[in-house]
């Protein structure tokens, strides 16, 4: 058998996995991995660990430095979040994370790597063009080291998110600016002229967001009881390839209340064409 999971404590299982035998002695070798959580997780994880293993990709925690980790953790996470969560947390890791802190020892990781990071990201006026991020974007580099160390820390990788014992630098808060009536009927009129007018005037009257008004097909809209179902959203990935999925709560689908204008608008432009490229 090349795996066993034991239980250890109320939410800890032990892993035990054959790493096969040693090429100088003749014995067994074994890795022990420990998990925090449930037992389907602890089956999880093993199941990676013997993936890895005969793909040639396992590397025991104290070796993998955290580079090599967030690498695995963009592979293995990242396919179940929305495509443009995944790919700003890939950005933030290849600009900004891995070149700072790629090459420590995943388990040697403390908050004090973490806070230098943060604080040599605000900085601005290096040579080197490096620095300079808003409080904002800092904030999503904690985000992502802090999720992506949660992974880490549920499958016995690390004894602790060493992201939970930092300080994460405020946002700057800007009063909005909004448009008045004018300001909205000298846009449409702007926007009269271009293929796109109709898409701006629901962006305008619906509040739906482009993800969701990009995704949208005539079967979705009911003009006689003037309602739209957002069901799906349209992301556009770095590679230019376009994907559909599903919103990503129940919340998020939902009827939206179209007004008569509006349906006169959708009217005339499904007399034109298609509402989508679908």
């Amino acid at each position: 058998m090349r795996g066993h999971i034991a239980k250890r404590g109320k939410n800890s299982y032990s892993l035990k996995v054959s790493m096969g035998k040693d090429a100088n002695t003749g014995k067994y070798k074994y890795q022990w991995t420990t998990v925090k959580g449930s037992k389907k997780e602890a089956e999880k994880r093993l199941g990676e660990i013997l993936h890895q293993l005969d793909t040639g990709t396992f590397m025991k925690p104290g070796k993998m430095t955290v580079g090599e980790y967030l690498d695995q953790w963009l592979k293995n996470y990242c396919p179940t979040i929305a495509p443009n969560t995944a790919q700003t947390y890939e950005f933030f890791i290849k600009r900004h994370i891995k070149p700072a802190i790629g090459q420590l020892p995943l388990t040697s990781l403390k908050p004090e790597h973490l806070q230098r990071l943060y604080s040599d990201k605000l900085s601005a006026g290096r040579c080197d063009g490096s620095g300079g991020l808003s409080g904002r974007s800092v904030r999503y580099i904690h985000v992502t080291m802090h999720r992506a160390l949660k992974s880490a820390a549920r499958l016995g990788m690390i004894s602790r998110n060493a992201a939970d014992s930092v300080d994460v630098p405020g946002v700057e808060h800007h009063e909005m600016r909004t448009m008045c009536e004018d300001d909205i009927q000298a846009f449409l009129e702007t926007a009269r002229s271009t293929p796109y007018y109709t898409l701006f005037y629901l962006v305008l009257f619906t509040g739906m967001r482009r993800s969701e008004l990009l995704a949208l097909r005539w079967s979705d809209i009911d003009l006689l009881l003037c309602q739209a179902s957002v069901n799906r959203t349209l992301h556009r990935l770095n590679n230019g390839e376009i994907i559909f999925r599903e919103t990503k709560t129940a919340k998020s689908r939902r009827m939206v209340a179209l007004s008569p204008r509006t349906c006169l608008v959708l009217q005339e432009h499904h007399q034109k064409g298609p509402l989508t490229c679908r």
